[in-house]
């Protein structure tokens, strides 16, 4: 009877956690125009713990209601980020667009709205409001996103600490190329794009021309620590992963090549890899300036999520060779999963089998220099 007690206390309070953790839609006026942004506060805030900042921005047509489902939520609840959505404004002809330098010689889409001070006045918004770690403050987009957010690392990057492009690189408009610093970069494109093309990109420079601009910039060894992602989903598509580094982890430049991948964003389990996943695994590199091997305590830090799990738990575990044993436990103390891994930053458990029901469970993971105990809500 204690022990059914003691479990439903520890779901109730997982349960509660969830409720507090949610999305708020909010706006202001920034140079006369009216701006909105959704933010997401995780269920373990707390001011006297410094969160991360992550700001993703939409593409073309789309809008920050949408953009929001992404999934960097999930990572959120675990690994103590302020997730923030703005909302770009609606182009005449174009729909909602980012005045990111996209474009053609006929046309740029919102080419006289001040999106580089609005993201800029945004980020001191959300400083102002919630308690964030300086040097932990991110910016990430998707398609016509990827093209604004490249634009930032190009033109006004003190604020930032390392960025990500999914299908977006820097716009045919933009003519200054003076990031003034190194500035860690990470790009995801597939090479069968129709929309942003890898080669031929009609609204800005290739995917090839982007990544061998910021091995320059940021002083980069070449050639990469390459590796591909094992091809476990039946979608068609391989995942190649080239690691450019230099003197610090502030030189960082990682390209996903994304093998005959479209013009879309990839999740686990229907992909081989979740990009908002990987994207995180770049920003925790680069949480202070450090050399090109942290050992900071954070990233020593395995990250479970989401939790509750429904169809998978994924693990961003340190980047480190040594072996390291992941153990899913029932309350009873059957261990019902058990495998040994090494030198690999992801794993992921996949529930979609009578051994797991709804209820709870407890997480281990085990190796010389890294533990965790966890306890895991499975909800089906």
């Amino acid at each position: 009877m204690r022990i059914k007690y003691l479990l439903f206390l520890s779901f109730f309070a997982l349960s509660t956690l969830r409720i507090n953790a949610q999305w708020y839609t909010k706006s202001y006026v920034h140079q006369t125009l009216t701006r909105q942004y959704m933010v997401y506060v995780p269920a373990n805030y707390n001011a006297s713990n410094p969160a991360s900042m992550v700001i993703a921005l939409h593409g073309l047509g789309d809008n920050m209601t949408n953009f929001s489902q992404q999934g960097f939520n999930l990572l959120a609840d675990t690994a103590n980020i302020i997730v923030v959505v703005p909302q770009a404004i609606s182009d005449p002809l174009a729909g909602t667009a980012w005045n990111s330098g996209a474009g053609t010689s006929s046309y740029y889409p919102n080419s006289t709205v001040n999106d580089v001070g609005f993201l800029n006045s945004l980020i001191d918004t959300i400083k102002a409001n919630y308690s964030i770690h300086n040097s932990r403050v991110f910016m990430c987009g998707f398609s016509m996103g990827g093209f604004m957010t490249q634009r930032m690392a190009l033109q006004s990057n003190t604020k930032l600490k390392a960025i990500a492009s999914l299908s977006g690189t820097i716009g045919s408009a933009i003519t200054n190329y003076a990031p003034g610093r190194s500035i860690p970069v990470a790009h995801f494109h597939g090479t069968t794009d129709a929309t942003v093309a890898f080669s031929g990109n009609s609204y800005g420079i290739d995917a090839i021309p982007l990544i061998n601009f910021w091995i320059t910039n940021n002083a980069c060894n070449t050639p990469p620590d390459s590796s591909r992602f094992a091809d476990i989903a039946s979608d068609g598509y391989t995942i190649d992963l080239f690691k450019y580094t230099g003197s610090t982890v502030n030189n960082d430049v990682w390209f996903y090549r994304m093998n005959n991948a479209p013009h879309t964003v990839l999740k686990q389990p229907t992909n081989d890899i979740t990009e908002t996943t990987e994207m995180w695994r770049f920003f925790r590199r680069h949480f202070e300036t450090t050399t090109n091997t942290p050992e900071l305590a954070e990233e020593k830090r395995i990250l479970a999520f989401p939790n509750p799990a429904n169809n998978f738990i994924n693990l961003i575990l340190p980047e480190t060779s040594e072996k390291m044993t992941i153990e899913l436990y029932s309350i009873e103390g059957s261990c019902l999963y058990s495998n040994q891994i090494s030198a690999n930053n992801f794993h992921q458990i996949i529930l979609n089998n009578t051994l797991f029901s709804n209820g709870l469970y407890i997480l281990r993971v085990s190796g010389n220099t890294v533990t965790l105990s966890q306890q895991i809500i499975i909800q089906k």
